[in-house]
């Protein structure tokens, strides 16, 4: 696991609820990577679940979520 998702992992154990509802907005994500968020961090499905839901492969879930967390860790270096 890289130190940017133990890092990543770490905000979402101690997070309170509406700060994890409102970052969508802060990090300016693609619909489907909005998707992609609630539905990992939110709802905590697995990638294999979001991916039939969204219709891509694991891989792309994959690929979204490391996106996601890059930009979580440089809005929160600002």
């Amino acid at each position: 696991m890289s130190d940017i998702s133990r890092a990543v992992n770490a905000f979402f154990a101690d997070a309170v609820q509406k700060d994890v509802e409102s970052l969508p907005q802060d990090l300016l994500l693609t619909k489907r990577q909005e998707k992609v968020f609630r539905m990992f961090y939110i709802e905590r499905h697995d990638i294999n679940f979001i991916a039939d839901t969204v219709g891509c492969c694991p891989r792309v879930v994959q690929r979204d979520l490391r996106a996601i967390r890059r930009k979580l860790v440089n809005n929160w270096e600002r």
